[in-house]
């Protein structure tokens, strides 16, 4: 009987100390992503809803040229949009995907290019820049939209993507 109580209070010690050993105070500093960190771009060929293979804005078409888009979604292979070669408001469409992704698309599915969403389907909404831009900063009173996701260099970004889908 000591035997059995003693491997018991043994189990437990140990038990006990592991669970210490993993509460670890940590900050939120410490666990947000560094700013050196790399960023991968998911630059694989996609299809639409139609099936027809489609190039995001900012990626390279597929080789053997299947990227060709509807509606505005993306490029044709060789085009670039108004805001890639530095026409609009100047912003990185690239750059602008990446924080879309990360900040719009649970809203605004696939990347602002399919409707059913919390929020409406972007490609192929006619939206202008000042229209794009008002709505970022201000949301959109009376719905889901929430003002100020991004700001400065993000919102310019955000805004050349979004308008790379008109």
């Amino acid at each position: 009987m000591r035997r059995l109580l003693a491997a018991l209070s043994v189990v437990a010690l140990v038990a006990v100390l592991a669970l210490a050993a993993g509460c670890v105070d940590s900050s939120e500093e410490a666990a947000q992503t560094p700013a050196s960190a790399p960023t991968v771009v998911n630059s694989a060929a996609q299809t639409d809803s139609a099936g027809k293979t489609v190039t995001a804005p900012g990626a390279t078409a597929p080789a053997g040229g299947g990227g060709t888009t509807e509606a505005g979604g993306g490029t044709t292979e060789g085009e670039t949009t108004e805001a890639e070669d530095g026409g609009g408001g100047g912003g990185d469409v690239a750059a602008g995907q990446q924080i879309f992704a990360s900040t719009c698309t649970s809203c605004h599915l696939n990347n602002g290019m399919d409707a059913g969403g919390v929020g409406p389907q972007l490609a192929g909404a006619g939206l202008d820049e000042a229209t794009i831009i008002e709505t970022i900063e201000n949301g959109r009173p009376g719905t889901a939209m929430p003002p100020g996701l991004v700001s400065g260099d993000d919102l310019k970004n955000v805004a050349a993507y979004v308008l790379s889908l008109q």
